[in-house]
C-alpha cells in the first residue's frame, strides 16, 4: 500500500511554502533596487555576504553540521559556489544598478534556459521533447524581450546592463551543470548551508577585488561608473539588508529544504518559475513603467520555456 504522500501528492502546506519563497524572492529585486540608492552595488553585495555568514554560522554550529565537505569534493563544490554565488551576485547587482528591477529579474531567471546548451556542451544534458520545446519557446521570448522596441540598442549602458544580467544567468547555469556532472556524497546541509558560508566568505574577497578594479581607475584599468559614493546608512538600507539576511537566505534555505523532502526538485522548480513574473509585477507597481503587449508576450514565453525545460 502506498504512503499517503504518494497517493495524494505533496501536502498542501508545501505549496504554501513555495508561494512564500516565490513572493519573498520576487519582492527582493525591487527592494535591492531601492537599496542601491544608499549603497554602491558591489558594496551592497559585500554587506549581504557578510550578514549571511554572521547569520548562518551560529545556526550551523547549533545543528552540528560539518563545515567541510567530504575530502575529494571540496574543490568541486568550491567552484560551483563561486559561479552560483560570487559571479551570479556580482553580475546581477551590476545589471540591476543599470536596468529596471522588473527587467533585471526576468533576465537573471533565464538560467534554466541557458542550462540546456551549457549542459549539452558539458555532456550532462540529454535532450527530451520538453527540453527542445521549452528551449525554443523560452529563447523566442528572450529574443522578443531584447527587441529594439524594448531595448535601446544605441545606448551602451543599456546594452551593458542587459549583458551583465544575462551573464549572471549563464554563470548560475554553468554552476548548476557542473554540480550535475557527478554524484556528490557530501550531505545536503553541508554542501548547501555550510558550503554557502565558505563560498560567501571567499566571494566577499572576490567582490572586494572586483570593486577595486571597477572603481580604481588608473592606467590600464577597466572602469565602470556604477557607484563609488559612500554608504548612506538609512533605515531603508538596514531593513533591506536584514530582509536579505533573514528572509531570502535563512528562511528561503529552510523552506526550500522542507519542500525538497516532499516533492521532486524539478516539480518545485516549475513553481519557482513564477518568481520573475511576481518580481516584474511588484517592480512595475513600485517604480511604474509601461506594460505593453510585447512585454507580456515575451515574459509569458520565457516563463513557459522555463517551466517546460524543468519538466521531467
Amino acid at each position: 500500500m502506498r504512503p499517503p504522500a504518494e497517493r495524494g501528492g505533496p501536502p498542501r502546506i508545501v505549496y504554501f511554502y513555495l508561494a512564500v519563497i516565490v513572493v519573498t524572492w520576487a519582492a527582493n529585486w525591487p527592494m535591492m533596487k531601492l537599496a542601491l540608492g544608499d549603497a554602491p552595488p558591489l558594496v551592497f553585495v559585500l554587506l549581504r555576504l557578510i550578514g549571511t555568514i554572521v547569520l548562518l554560522a551560529p545556526a550551523l554550529h547549533a545543528m552540528r553540521v560539518p563545515l567541510l565537505p567530504i575530502r575529494g569534493e571540496r574543490l568541486g563544490l568550491f567552484w560551483v559556489g563561486q559561479l552560483q554565488v560570487a559571479a551570479f551576485l556580482v553580475f546581477a547587482i551590476i545589471g540591476l544598478s543599470i536596468e529596471a528591477a522588473g527587467r533585471a529579474i526576468v533576465l537573471a531567471y533565464t538560467f534554466s534556459l541557458w542550462a540546456i546548451p551549457i549542459g549539452l556542451l558539458l555532456g550532462v544534458e540529454r535532450l527530451g521533447r520538453f527540453h527542445l520545446i521549452g528551449a525554443a519557446i523560452g529563447f523566442a521570448g528572450l529574443v522578443l524581450f531584447m527587441n529594439p522596441a524594448l531595448v535601446d540598442w544605441t545606448s551602451a549602458p543599456t546594452l551593458l546592463g542587459n549583458a551583465f544580467l544575462l551573464l549572471s544567468a549563464m554563470t548560475w547555469a554553468l554552476g548548476s551543470c557542473l554540480y550535475r556532472r557527478r554524484i556528490w556524497r557530501t550531505p545536503f546541509w553541508t554542501s548547501q548551508l555550510s558550503g554557502s558560508i565558505r563560498q560567501r566568505a571567499v566571494s566577499g574577497g572576490i567582490v572586494v577585488d572586483v570593486r577595486g578594479s571597477l572603481h580604481g581607475g588608473g592606467s590600464g584599468t577597466f572602469e565602470i561608473q556604477i557607484g563609488g559614493e559612500p554608504i548612506h546608512w538609512s533605515p531603508a538600507l538596514i531593513a533591506i539588508l536584514s530582509y536579505n539576511w533573514v528572509v531570502t537566505t535563512a528562511l528561503g534555505y529552510f523552506l526550500w529544504a522542507v519542500v525538497l523532502t516532499a516533492m521532486p526538485a524539478a516539480a518545485a522548480g516549475q513553481v519557482l518559475a513564477l518568481t520573475p513574473v511576481g518580481g516584474f509585477l511588484i517592480s512595475t507597481a513600485i517604480f511604474g513603467g509601461a506594460v505593453t503587449a510585447d512585454v507580456i508576450v515575451a515574459i509569458a514565453l520565457i516563463v513557459a520555456g522555463i517551466i517546460l525545460t524543468l519538466r521531467r
